[in-house]
Formats: C-alpha cells, structure tokens, sequence
C-alpha cells in the first residue's frame, strides 16, 4: 500500500484510489479473530493509507469513562497504552462527547488541545483528526490520525475518508467485543454447570431402605433458583443405630452460597463423628465457621438425630424456619423455633428440642424457598398455605408428600420467577 505523495494526481483519480485501498482496508480488518490483532491490522494499514505519521485508537474504561490509548503507531510514535485521557477532555474527548468528527489544523491554536500526552511522551503533534467509533447512538472509542505526511494539514476529503473508515473500525471492534462476551459468558456457564454438578453429586440421592433403618421413611428434594443453590440437605448414619439429618438454608444464592453450603456441610459430618448431640455439633462448626468467614455468610439450620427403634427426634434449631409435626390423621402443627444461625456469631447459641414419633407420623423440614415462593401478584406462599396443602395430602410416604408440596407451590408461583431456593425433607416413622 503506497503512501500519498506530493505529485500531482488529478482528485478524482486519487479518491477512486484511496476508495479501491479503503475496500481492500475494510476486507483485512473484517477477518482479523481478536482484539489485539485487530488494533495492530488497523493501525499498520491506515497510517499509510491516509497518509500520517502516527495513528491511535483510544477505547473507553467503562469504569472510569477516562479514554485508554490502546495502541499507537508509526515510524516516530511512541506505544501510548499507559496514557488515559479523562473524560470529555482533549479534542479526543470532545469527538467522543459530541459523536462527531473534529479537524484541527494547527492544535497550538486550538484550546482544546490536551497537550499532557505530548509533554509525557515526547511526541509533537501538530494537525490531527479525531473520529468518533459509533455503535448507533453509542460511542465506543475514537481514532485518531496526527501529522498528515508531506502536507501541512488535513483537509475536508481526508475527513470524509477517515469518517467513513471509522464506521468500518467501529462495526469490527462491535463484532470482536461482542464474540468475546459470548465466550466469556459460555465459559461462565461452563463454570456454572460444573459447580451445578459438583453440588448435585455431594447430595445424597439413595434414600435409606427398610433394611437399613427399619420403620423408616425418609425422602428429600433439592429445587435451585440459579444454577447453584444455597440451600443443603443431607442425611448419614451417627454409627450408634440413629440417623443424622438435616436441612440448611445458606444467605443468598449462587456460587459463593453454594461453597459455603458444601465446606457446612463437610464440616457437619466430620465434627458428628467425634459429637453425638446435635447442639454440640452445631457449636463445634460455628467455632469453626466463624474465624474464617470474611464475606459475612450465614446458614440457618436444623439438625436432627432420629431413633429408628423408639421414634425420638431429637433436633437442634438454628435460627430456621419452624419444622412441622404431622400427626397419621394428616392434621399437623408447627414447632417452636429459635436460636441463632452457624457462622456469624462468635458464640452462637442453639435450642434443643425433640418430638416423638409414633406409627405413621411425620417430622417435616423445608427451607424459606417455600413459606417466601410469590405469585405473579407478588403475594408469598406462607406458613399457613404449607400446612393446609399438608393437610390436605392424601400422601401415603415421604416422597409423596414431598412432591405433593413441591407440587402446590409451582402451582401457585405459576409464570412467576422462582425468588429463592427451595429445599423439603420429610422423615417419616412407618
């Protein structure tokens, strides 16, 4: 690609030229995969294209709104990715401010002039052109080319060339930032469905058989709001003939919820192997919880043991929602609630209380996902709705009656967004 000269050629003949260069320009710089490549391809072709010494192109730190040359270039341009220019400051600025094309033929007489670029670099501009890189009514950057070769100033067909090469620059630099941001988000998702699958796998999904526990009927079903709940259940033999179980909601949702939720629930059952009183568990993991826990997250819990031979539960409350005792006839009533939450408390206490179960009687545990559940209306599920769907189940197992709840409550969220995790344990005594 040739660098305009001073020899006469007639306009015509020079425009019909700069064009056929500007299509082959456009050709190259629609090809180029990324970022970096693209910026090096603009400024290497259209410095000798438009006839300049240096050419740079300034792009927006969508935190700051300050204008970041990304690259510069030419035989006597210096690399320029340190210098920012505040917003609306500088000729640059305002082509950015104003989303239009600004000439200045000699900047030593123009106010506007942001001259700290020359005294930091060394570099002496001295006629330049700015034009604003437009995506529609946005403005993503600028291009600027310094110094017109051979010619004292630009002039009103190297603005309608440069005006129109802007429009190309802006359409690829869209195209580039656009594919990067679906790479990304395909990768975050990536992310997502890993720690999805990860969760899910630390769940225990085989309910424990009648030979395993006899007289017991035990079902649990996890729903996430995102990709990653907050909310845990898990059950697991204490090793002296009861079993361990619990329901967990941690603060929040997503990813960070959902780490804390899994290093909870480790923590549980290592500490239930040495402890086999619940509030004493629950206050081994708070101290260990605690120290650690900079981001301030906390879980709401209920952790029961249940006696298979006798029908005892025994659970300590965490600052959870109240569970339900759900007599063989259907009709139930909630227990009181109280204490305080794992992890934010230094000396977090927990209430201890027990519930005998006789033949077909039920101890249910949920998370708030589904007393807070809203309609369309915005209208929550509650406490009351909960315990007349219970009561009006004609479930005849733990499972059952899981679903039927799980069942009711979409039912009545409808086309709504679901809010919050939802997570129900039903352990019944056959």
């Amino acid at each position: 690609m040739q660098d305009r000269t001073t020899d006469f050629v007639h306009p015509d003949t020079r425009r019909a030229e700069n064009y056929e260069r500007l299509i082959r320009l456009a050709g190259e710089i629609g090809r180029e995969p990324d970022l970096d490549s693209l910026l090096y391809k603009i400024l290497e072709k259209s410095r000798p294209w438009i006839g300049a010494e240096a050419c740079s192109i300034f792009l927006e730190d969508k935190k700051t709104g300050e204008l970041c040359i990304n690259s510069a270039y030419g035989e006597s341009a210096p690399q320029l990715n340190e210098i920012r220019i505040p917003a609306g400051v500088g000729i640059v600025g305002k082509a950015m401010e104003t989303k239009s094309i600004i000439r200045v033929d000699d900047v030593s007489k123009d106010p506007r002039f942001y001259s700290k670029v020359d005294k930091t670099t060394g570099w002496v501009t001295k006629a330049l052109i700015a034009a604003p890189l437009l995506d529609g009514n946005n403005c993503i950057g600028v291009i600027e080319f310094l110094n017109p070769i051979d010619r004292p100033s630009f002039d009103e067909e190297d603005e309608e060339e440069v005006e129109y090469f802007a429009s190309l620059v802006s359409a690829s630099l869209v195209r580039i930032q656009s594919n990067a941001a679906a790479i990304e988000r395909a990768q975050v998702q990536r992310d997502l469905d890993l720690a999805r699958d990860m969760q899910i796998g630390i769940l225990p999904t085989r309910f424990p058989t009648q030979a395993e526990f006899a007289n017991l009927d035990l079902y649990a079903a996890l729903d996430p709001a995102t990709e990653v709940s907050g909310d845990l259940y898990d059950f697991f033999p204490s090793g002296d003939g009861r079993l361990f179980f619990l329901v967990g909601d941690v603060a929040g949702k997503g990813v960070a919820a959902g780490l804390f939720m899994a290093i909870a629930r480790t923590l549980i059952r290592s500490t239930a192997r040495q402890y086999k009183d619940p509030v004493e568990i629950l206050s081994q993991v708070n101290a260990q919880l605690y120290p650690e826990n900079a981001a301030m997250l906390f879980v709401t819990i209920i952790l029961g043991v249940y006696n298979p031979d006798t029908g005892e539960v025994v659970y300590a409350q965490g600052g959870h929602n109240p569970a339900l005792y759900i007599k063989e006839t259907g009709s139930c009533c909630y227990e009181d609630h109280g204490g305080q939450p794992l992890g934010v408390f230094k000396d977090a206490s927990f209430v201890m209380a027990s519930r005998h179960l006789g033949r077909g009687e039920t101890f249910f545990i949920y998370t708030d996902g589904i007393t807070e559940a809203m309609n369309e209306d915005h209208a929550q599920y509650g406490e009351d709705r909960l315990k007349e769907t219970i009561q009006s189940s004609k479930s005849q197992s733990a499972k059952e009656l899981v679903n039927d709840v799980l069942a009711n409550v979409r039912g009545y969220v409808g086309a709504a967004e679901q809010s919050d995790d939802i997570t129900v344990l039903a352990l019944r005594r056959t």
